[in-house]
C-alpha cells in the first residue's frame, strides 16, 4: 500500500509540473548548452583602445578548467595573439572570462575573438563556438 501511494504521489507531482512554465524553463536551462550574455569590447566596436583585456559573461557558471589560450583565442591579421586566460570562479553573479594580452594591441587593427565549444559549464556542457571582431583605434 506505502509503495502505491508513493507512486500515485509521484505520478500526481509530475502532471503537476508538466504545465508549469517555471518547471518547463528550469529543465530546459539545466540541459541546454551555456550562452554569451555579453563581450568586451562589444562586436564590432570601433576605436578599442590598445590595453584592453577581451572579455566574455555567461548566463551560468562555468568550468574554470576550460578556460586556456586553445579555448579562448584572439587573432590579429598577422596570426594568433598572445595572452592569458582567467576566469574567476568567485564570480558567480557575473560569470567573466578575461583574455589578457601578452603586449598592447596594434592600433587600426582588426581583431577577432574566437571561443570554441572545449569551453564547459560545470555540468560539463558544452558552448557553441562563438566569435566577434573589433577594430583598434590609434
Amino acid at each position: 500500500m506505502k509503495k502505491l501511494t508513493v507512486f500515485l504521489l509521484l505520478g500526481f507531482l509530475i502532471l503537476s509540473l508538466s504545465g508549469c512554465a517555471a518547471y518547463d524553463k528550469m529543465l530546459a536551462g539545466a540541459f541546454s548548452p551555456p550562452e554569451v550574455i555579453s563581450v568586451s569590447p562589444a562586436a564590432n566596436q570601433t576605436n578599442v583602445a590598445l590595453n584592453t583585456k577581451v572579455k566574455v559573461a555567461f548566463n551560468e557558471a562555468m568550468d574554470a578548467l576550460s578556460f586556456n589560450p586553445n579555448t579562448f583565442k584572439l587573432y590579429s591579421p598577422s596570426g594568433r595573439v598572445q595572452g592569458n586566460v582567467h576566469y574567476n570562479t568567485n564570480s558567480i553573479t557575473n560569470n567573466i572570462a578575461v583574455f589578457t594580452p601578452n603586449e598592447p594591441l596594434s592600433p587600426n587593427t582588426e581583431y577577432i575573438a574566437e571561443l570554441t565549444s572545449g569551453i564547459k559549464t560545470n555540468l560539463k556542457l558544452h558552448i557553441k563556438e562563438y566569435k566577434w571582431k573589433f577594430t583598434t583605434g590609434k
